[in-house]
């Protein structure tokens, strides 16, 4: 009897530890902070919790634990840093290209299932086409559809008097050590243009006494590159080093006109051996 109870305890927390991860309620989370402006476009959150972050650019890291190491632009998909599989929370991963899946998919197409349904409209030759699909990556040109902006009847000088131009100036103050930021008329002055650029002031002058740990960077295989340091909102050094991971660019698995390709050996994803091992054979 006592031999059953273990195995059955033992099931049981093999079944725990092996279940998919699930994202924290909303209630017990917050937002991860970041900067804008975004070099790429904004992102939305996977979790449903109307999170807003910048898209994380090629070879940055991504995924973690409530997708708080990011979500990764159009072109690029959050990949386990070794092989050939795309990243499950709450691992961390890197963006990039990885076979199999589309670099460009269409404005109209959705991009991943695990993300919210959204709405929206893209100017296209003249008009708006205003599709809905499944995406994180805030890429849209409207949020809703509106007419002026739509129509190709209002898209001639005749109809200028139709478009108000509000002059707004926004920008950002340091102050007290932190920066604040807001709109306002055009008369008003501000430090700096926008957050980031704040932002990046602001931790010059805080970690200019800081040392961090050197960090010895990995020389990596032709076939591979460095990933991206991580460094935390609001701290001086990085937590995550740079790793070597594959750069499936990199990979050619083509062959001359009029030969064919055989594959001897596959690749798994490791930097040394990212790529397929193939000859070409008449």
């Amino acid at each position: 009897m006592r031999f059953v109870s273990l195995l059955l305890t033992l099931c049981i927390c093999w079944k725990q530890a092996t279940a998919a991860y699930n994202c924290t309620a909303c209630d017990k989370r917050k937002c991860p902070q970041y900067l804008t402006p975004c070099t790429g476009h904004r992102t939305l959150d996977p979790c449903g919790c109307g999170c807003s972050q910048c898209a994380k650019q090629k070879w940055e890291r991504c995924g973690g634990p409530d997708w708080d190491y990011g979500y990764c632009d159009s072109g690029t998909k959050c990949v386990n840093l070794t092989g050939l599989q795309l990243v499950e929370i709450p691992d961390i991963g890197v963006c990039k290209e990885l076979p199999g899946y589309n670099k460009l998919l269409n404005y109209f197409e959705d991009d991943d299932e695990n993300c919210p349904e959204v709405s929206g409209c893209y100017r296209v030759m003249g008009t708006c086409d205003c599709p809905t699909k499944r995406s994180c990556i805030d890429d849209f040109s409207l949020q809703s559809y509106d007419p002026l902006y739509c129509d190709p009847q209002y898209d001639s000088p005749a109809y200028d008097h139709l478009f108000v131009y509000k002059c707004t100036q926004r920008g950002c103050d340091l102050v007290d050590d932190e920066c604040v930021c807001s709109s306002s008329g055009c008369d008003r002055t501000y430090q700096f243009p926008d957050l980031r650029t704040c932002y990046n002031i602001k931790m010059e002058r805080q970690c200019a006494n800081v040392t961090c740990p050197e960090e010895k960077s990995p020389i990596c295989p032709k076939d591979s590159v460095l990933t991206r340091s991580y460094t935390p909102y609001g701290s001086c050094c990085p937590t995550l080093p740079s790793y070597c991971t594959c750069n499936f660019q990199q990979c050619d698995n083509s062959c001359p006109q009029g030969k064919r390709v055989v594959i001897i050996q596959k690749g798994d994803g490791k930097p040394g051996s990212c790529c397929n091992t193939h000859l070409c054979v008449l």
